[in-house]
């Protein structure tokens, strides 16, 4: 069987040494280049099963050599190595298709699982592939107590709540008494009362909201007098002049203003289980005129999407016991011109990469600034 080929760039001799022999042990065939204009003219001219390029290069750097590949309509499989990681190169090389982000310095068994990895050959990333979940501190933050005690203190890991942030001077009893089961959330209402109603009422507010809005162009007629559904009126108007009806049969100026704005405007699906995050990230929003909903679970989220045009989706990747990148491709399936947007509250360069494989176009890492969130949302939308 012929071995596979794979193109070794870096303007560091001894680190296309090091690759070189690695690589070699483990039976791959390599050619070592020393910047991306050879590279380029490699590829061009030969054949390759893999890329592995140092992404900081004079002139031609790691990620221009993939674009221009790419550009190029090639799909040869790229390894990104970096001494210089950070999320924001991290997610740029993967949503331009590369396969692997490795950072500097790595041992010859990380090489090896990155180049598997960037091949196609291994399972993809979970946050619970190395931990029993029992021990995971939450889903977007993949360590155990004892790992993280180790790099902190005790007191710190004893006072994590699920918001993934310590909450000073209080017990470990006190957090447990303040998560409500059914809201799957921390609630002072929980706390105080010691029991929950049938349904959450966060979520039961978001329901009705929800509810009478799509009840609003429902088949009922208007008034007496005006025998026609909202759907009806705003078919031979428009939807903000059927909302803004009220039992005068005349519109009400204020409310189809709003309406109007609102039909016009930007809209924004939140989903995080949540409610303080939720109402952070809504305020902040709605200062610069973009419409906001929300969603606190997976089925909620994806019911919105199926019914309702979003321009721009922000999914926590905790979501109560769920993972919010397992409702990524999802959301892409049946609203794919949404971008997305991962929040998380403990960044990573190995979850911002396997959000933009299961189809994100961004990821955000808790807390965050107004003009931080402004910033991506341009980004991701091109918005003024």
């Amino acid at each position: 069987m012929d071995r596979l080929k794979v193109l070794v760039v870096d303007d560091e001799p001894n680190i296309i040494q090091s690759v070189g022999k690695i690589l070699e042990k483990k039976g791959y065939e390599t050619v070592a280049c020393k910047n991306g204009e050879e590279a380029l003219k490699e590829i061009r001219n030969g054949e390759f099963n893999l890329v592995v390029a140092d992404l900081m290069m004079p002139k031609v750097s790691g990620l221009d050599l993939l674009k221009t590949v790419r550009n190029e309509n090639r799909e040869l499989p790229f390894l990104i190595i970096t001494g210089y990681p950070s999320i924001n190169s991290a997610v740029e090389a993967t949503k331009y298709g590369a396969g692997g982000f490795l950072p500097k310095p790595f041992t010859p068994q990380e090489l090896d699982e990155a180049v598997e990895k960037a091949l196609g050959g291994t399972k993809e990333y979970k946050a619970s592939d190395t931990l029993p979940e029992s021990e995971m501190i939450d889903v977007d933050m993949p360590f155990d107590a004892r790992e993280v005690a180790r790099a902190t203190s005790t007191e710190y890991v004893e006072n994590l709540t699920r918001s993934d942030v310590p909450v000073a001077h209080i017990h470990k009893e006190e957090v447990a008494l303040d998560f409500c089961p059914k809201g799957q959330r921390n609630c002072k209402k929980y706390l105080k009362s010691g029991e929950c109603k049938d349904i959450c009422p966060f979520v039961a507010k978001a329901q009705k909201l929800a509810k009478a809005q799509s009840q609003k162009l429902a088949d009922d007629a208007i008034d007496v007098d005006m025998p026609f559904s909202y759907s009806e009126v705003s078919e031979y108007t428009n939807e903000a002049y059927a909302m803004s009806l009220g039992g005068s049969d005349m519109p009400i100026v204020g409310h189809y203003r709003k309406a109007l704005k609102a039909q016009n405007a930007l809209r924004i699906l939140v989903v995080d289980d949540e409610a303080v995050v939720v109402n952070s990230v809504r305020k902040t929003y709605e200062r610069r005129g973009f419409v906001v909903e929300s969603a606190f679970n997976s089925k909620d989220a994806l019911s919105k999407a199926q019914s309702s045009k979003y321009h721009l989706v922000i999914v926590d990747m905790k979501l109560g016991n769920e993972n919010g990148l397992d409702l990524i491709p999802k959301l892409k399936k049946v609203s794919p011109e949404s971008a997305v947007i991962v929040l998380t509250g403990f960044a990573s360069i190995e979850s911002a990469v396997e959000s933009v494989r299961r189809g994100a176009d961004d990821y955000l890492a808790k807390p965050f600034t107004p003009e931080e969130l402004y910033s991506i949302t341009e980004k991701n939308l091109k918005v003024a």
